[in-house]
């Protein structure tokens, strides 16, 4: 069965399951397109992250073996519309079945599950698996209740996962420490300066350019300084 796998740009998850197996019969699709940069107006800098991971992580997987498709904004096959994309390569590639990740975005979940609706393929979704909560677990805890509350959900989590925990209580004999996290910095006290990087994403600015997009702020396109890919992510987390 030839399946056809959407990757969203903010589903660059290295460890999902779909990637624990190589497959020549599914084809990974990574898109860059103006639906997606046009809903409303973006910062610059916000636009060049997303296409710099983007690229990034389609160069991952193809490294890994994977089969992937990376449409970029300027490709002239790229209708800039998610459904007619997917209309286009499920006929090219002659897709038998359509899989995609649950989108963390209303706008997308409602219009993914209006496409599949009318698709005469099989078709499948999956959790991202990029969240410690499932997709219904914050509505099955809460069915019933008449109090809606953060804390509760919170304490569910840390049972759940065992953090911070001493068995079936609380590490340190409390659940949180929120009156102490209210005090001001002690005289003094600097933050922790941040990781920076010093990337060349002037290529992706001309592309962006070229296209139409338009954005707002410094783009910071010649010395961009935030992580891209999961390796300097993880630099980040351990510098903090």
């Amino acid at each position: 069965m030839k399946t056809l796998r959407l990757i969203l740009g903010d589903q660059l998850n290295y460890q999902h399951s779909w990637y624990r197996q190589l497959n020549d019969n599914v084809i990974y699709l990574i898109m860059e397109m103006r639906q997606e940069t046009d809903y409303t107006l973006h910062h610059a800098q916000k636009v060049i992250g997303f296409f710099a991971a983007m690229y990034n992580f389609a160069h991952y997987l193809e490294k890994k073996g994977h089969n992937v498709v990376h449409l970029k904004i300027n490709d002239k096959q790229n209708s800039s519309s998610l459904t007619t994309n997917l209309d286009h390569f499920i006929l090219k590639f002659k897709i038998d079945k359509f899989e995609y990740q649950l989108p963390d975005e209303w706008r997308l979940d409602c219009q993914l599950k209006s496409y599949c609706c009318q698709l005469k393929i099989e078709w499948q979704a999956y959790e991202t698996e990029h969240f410690l909560s499932s997709r219904n677990e914050l509505g099955d805890l809460f069915k019933g209740r008449k109090n809606y509350l953060m804390e509760s959900f919170y304490r569910h989590m840390r049972k759940k996962h065992g953090v911070l925990m001493e068995g079936i209580h609380p590490e340190g004999g409390k659940w949180n420490y929120d009156s102490e996290n209210r005090k001001p910095l002690t005289k003094g006290q600097k933050a922790i300066a941040s990781l920076e990087f010093n990337h060349n994403y002037s290529d992706i600015l001309d592309e962006m350019r070229k296209a139409g997009i338009k954005t707002f702020g410094d783009d910071c396109a010649e010395h961009f300084p935030y992580a891209t890919t999961r390796k300097q992510a993880l630099l980040v987390l351990d510098h903090f």
